[in-house]
């Protein structure tokens, strides 16, 4: 059912504890749905989708949510019919901790136990093995990307894994990045793709020469160069670098923003403590305890040109905030505008620790929880005065004030009251001015997706989807062919139900109305986990957006 905008959440009486489900059994073998409704005939090709599968191995359990085994879902469309298939991503990583029955490789929340499999002196001679040399995780539980016509499981490492598109088998050893970037020692997962396939990235090298940098990396299409076939990887480059603000305390950052003209890059006082994290790594503690929310900071944005890498002399800060996910990000008459989902502190990581996660009655404040916000950039601020409104743009509250030190302080514009993450576009229009955003709103108790939202950037109206006893996942926007129109396509996304753990669906929504279109469902082999993020390859299309 669709409804109009509504502040009120969900009083659940049931919490399934969604994010403590453990797939004991994969799906390899791909299940037929059944099919309610009509699904429009020109919707073909793969949903692909990225999530926590596992909470532990033996004995021992993850501590936070983004810790648990990647677990791959896809559900294949073809001729009006629909199949679903799952595979744990056999990463060494997954080996690893398979064979010793325990957790032996440390990730973002969970420190390492000893491995079994070593010997004592092997153990102790792992304390002097240099960090690019160490076990780095290679669980890629965030998200999916195709590179070319190669498809990858993401995360925040310098570590890819390819898996095979129409299996979801695990191809060939580990990307690692910093084999085509010099010392990368992160990536998000949240990549742009250009029309053409260009796909573009950012990444941090903490031992950069000078200290520190945020990098701005450029993945061409796939080509044939000197008669040598390259693929994106091949040809990696980096098109700029950002110093750190502070040099032993880089910014923590899931993803960023693309406009036709530039880079928006998001640096927010939620650091990694490279002291902290040095010593940590020595003594198998995780990568979360050497991070630290400094709220006395400011957010900084910082602009990057796209054909030169020129940064912008022009310094922009607002009050602290943390976010994870842009939405879309565009130019108007001297502006940009930045969408994004912000959450007031980073204390809120903590909150998705499993030991919160499995209590029946957990509950996060709203307040603690994202909201989306929108912020205008000026571009035009050399010989203005301080302390006037800069933004000039018609219908939005933002204001940018210049400072005595030169620097623009931005305010932004809360679109809607909902708690509203994983925002998702019609991919045609990034970089470009939009008018819709979709996503879910995050129910406080369980921190559960539990309604679909569409938003309207200029009016704020807000429109809600919801089933009871299921629970959604994030909106995917797919484009009708030859769509003249931003809402033309469908919105997928998928269903679980909270007291069936093998039922998962694949619905199916009409972007204009906001209702049903059509649903298929499946019955898994085993219980059938939340997912974070997902991209569709559409059938016949040589590149995927997302």
């Amino acid at each position: 059912m669709a409804a109009k905008h509504t502040p009120v959440y969900l009083k659940e009486t049931n919490n399934s504890l969604i994010w403590m489900r453990s797939c004991e059994k994969e799906t390899a073998k791909p299940v037929e749905g059944k099919v309610k409704g009509e699904l429009p005939q020109w919707l073909s090709g793969r949903l692909t989708r990225n999530g926590p599968g596992k909470t532990g191995f033996g004995d021992t359990q993850f501590n936070h949510l983004f810790d648990m085994s990647a677990l791959i879902h896809q559900f294949i469309i073809h001729d009006g019919r629909v199949t679903y298939q799952s595979r744990f991503l056999q990463g060494d990583t997954y080996k690893k901790n398979l064979k010793a029955n325990r957790i032996v490789v440390t990730e973002f929340g969970t420190g390492a136990y000893p491995d079994p499999c070593k010997t004592l002196f092997q153990r102790f001679m792992s304390f002097f093995t240099p960090l690019n040399k160490r076990d780095i995780t290679d669980n890629c539980l965030v998200s999916v990307c195709h590179f070319g016509d190669e498809l990858y499981a993401m995360t925040e490492t310098n570590v890819m894994r390819r898996i095979d598109p129409e299996t979801l088998e695990t191809v060939g050893e580990k990307t690692n990045l910093d084999e085509y970037l010099m010392a990368v020692n992160t990536a998000t997962a949240h990549p742009h793709v250009d029309p053409d396939g260009t796909v573009y990235n950012m990444a941090s090298s903490f031992a950069a020469k000078g200290g520190p940098r945020y990098t701005i990396v450029k993945f061409p299409p796939p080509a044939v160069v000197n008669g040598k076939k390259k693929s994106s990887l091949d040809q990696a480059r980096v098109v700029s670098s950002i110093p750190c603000k502070h040099k032993l305390q880089p910014s923590y950052y899931h993803s960023f923003g693309i406009t036709e003209n530039y880079y928006i890059f998001v640096e927010q006082p939620f650091v990694l403590n490279l002291k902290k994290f040095l010593l940590n790594a020595y003594l198998g503690k995780s990568f979360l305890a050497a991070m630290e929310w400094h709220s006395k900071e400011k957010t900084k944005f910082h602009v990057v040109r796209r054909d030169t890498g020129e940064i912008l002399s022009t310094k922009y800060a607002s009050d602290a905030f943390l976010t994870f996910h842009h939405t879309n990000a565009y130019e108007e008459d001297g502006h940009l505008v930045v969408d994004l989902c912000a959450i007031k502190s980073g204390d809120v990581i903590s909150q998705f620790l499993l030991k919160n996660l499995s209590q029946g009655d957990f509950q996060v404040s709203p307040s603690d929880l994202p909201h989306h916000r929108r912020y205008v950039l000026p571009l035009r601020t050399q010989g203005t005065r301080t302390n006037t409104n800069l933004v000039t743009l018609k219908d939005t509250k933002c204001t940018a004030r210049k400072l005595e030190d030169g620097t623009i302080f931005v305010e932004g514009q809360v679109i809607s009251p909902n708690i509203i993450d994983l925002p998702r576009i019609n991919y045609k229009y990034n970089g470009k001015p939009y008018t819709f955003a979709y996503g879910v709103e995050v129910n406080p108790l369980g921190v559960q997706f539990s309604r679909l939202v569409k938003m309207n950037m200029r009016t704020g109206e807000t429109q809600l989807w919801h089933e009871e006893g299921k629970l959604v996942s994030e909106p995917v926007f797919v484009a009708a062919p030859d769509a003249t129109r931003e809402e033309e396509g469908v919105v997928l996304t998928t269903l679980l139900d909270k007291n069936n753990p093998t039922f998962i669906a694949l619905l199916v929504l009409d972007p204009t109305s906001w209702k049903e279109v059509a649903r298929v469902e499946c019955v898994a082999q085993g219980k059938v986990t939340q997912t974070f993020h997902g991209q569709f390859a559409a059938t016949g299309d040589s590149v995927h957006l997302l």
